[in-house]
């Protein structure tokens, strides 16, 4: 039964302290930037708008056949390295921004004023079942019993190791927040029981008490079966805080594209991006849909942020690559960019699970342990 499901999941990559019911979803007017397009919709639902990466279909079929066969490669299992977060310190300060990684692409953002939660995953396989998958190779970095509170969730798309139907109905029951998903992936919250959440396609947005939440173009798919390939849109999400004259970005999962350019230029700078670095070989395969460490890079230099906080990676074991991998090409991506520049004025964040990165109001950044 562990191959029948791995082997769906690779098929599908094959086919290539405010309170939260303030925040109604009936009550937000959805608007748009200019930029916003329908080009990446089609008749029964979404495609990427740019050029596709040719695969052969019978190397497909073998690499993926292979990878059934071979199951976990137990020499490349390296997680993150991983420290314990406790309830106590995420509520010591609330005097600026935190970003802490739970882990995969679980980050919790604590702002002067909300608590925000990206593609939040706590189960312990990412699988449409208990018993096989993809499991976790680290813990989360903390329960979510012991999470004080959540406002504001950010999904990025409908695969499974991004939206865990667990999580989700868990959040909901305990915090009741606003979800805000892609075109089409509330139609999955609406059989969870959630309601409170907003739709929004690419270059639309939100406005509400102090913030505005813009959803992002991404290259990717979506998929829960093997029979609902792309009915569902994909995106990241940029966060603008008005009132702390900050903001941040989601990229989700997403390959490389112009939309990172178009980004800043239409919406931003963020101070803080978060941004995909694992799951990219072998690269003839993932490249469609996943970006590499030195695409990452590039990515954050397209959006000129500041500060380049590395995820999807140290949590799963997913593609081909050794778990570990990933932040040490970041790393030496990085080092070769500052030795070519006099003034380097971006920082990448290469964290354990478990830690943060903070950037207060005087002094604009630091990265601490537990």
């Amino acid at each position: 039964m562990r191959k029948l499901v791995v082997l769906i999941l690779l098929f599908e990559f094959c086919m290539v302290n405010s309170n939260p019911k303030e925040h109604q979803a009936k009550k937000m007017e959805i608007k748009r930037l200019k930029i916003y397009h329908q080009e990446h919709h089609t008749q029964n639902g979404f495609r990427n708008p740019y050029p596709s990466i040719e695969r052969d279909p019978v190397k497909s079929f073998f690499w993926v056949f292979s990878k059934i066969l071979s199951g976990d490669e137990k020499e490349k299992i390296f997680p993150a390295d991983f420290v314990k977060l406790s309830k106590e310190e995420i509520q010591q300060e609330m005097d600026s921004y935190r970003f802490y990684w739970i882990g995969h692409s679980t980050v919790l953002i604590v702002s002067p004023k909300y608590y925000f939660i990206t593609d939040p995953h706590f189960s312990e396989r990412a699988s449409p079942v208990s018993f096989a998958g993809p499991k976790r190779q680290r813990p989360p970095a903390i329960s979510l019993e012991d999470i004080p509170k959540i406002d504001f969730v950010l999904i990025s798309h409908n695969h499974y190791d991004h939206l865990d139907e667990k999580t989700v109905r868990e959040i909901d029951k305990k915090f009741k927040p606003l979800f805000f998903v892609p075109l089409r992936v509330g139609n999955h919250l609406n059989e969870w029981g959630i309601s409170n959440y907003v739709e929004l396609d690419w270059w639309e947005y939100v406005e509400l008490d102090g913030i505005q939440v813009f959803c992002t173009p991404a290259r990717h798919f979506s998929a829960r079966s093997l029979f609902d390939r792309n009915e569902t849109l994909w995106a990241g999400w940029y966060v603008k805080d008005r009132d702390h004259d900050f903001d941040f970005y989601f990229a989700g999962d997403t390959g490389y594209e112009r939309f990172f350019r178009e980004i800043r230029e239409e919406i931003g700078k963020p101070k803080v991006a978060l941004i995909p670095i694992g799951a990219f070989e072998p690269r003839w395969f993932m490249q469609e849909v996943h970006l590499d460490p030195q695409e990452a890079f590039r990515a954050f230099l397209d959006l000129d942020a500041e500060i380049l906080f590395p995820i999807h990676w140290g949590t799963f074991y997913l593609a081909e690559e050794p778990m570990n991998l990933p932040p040490k090409l970041l790393k030496e991506t990085y080092e070769n960019w500052r030795q070519a520049q006099p003034n380097p004025a971006k920082e990448v964040a290469f964290l354990k699970i478990g830690e943060k990165i903070k950037v207060s109001f005087e002094k604009r950044y630091a990265h601490t342990s537990n």
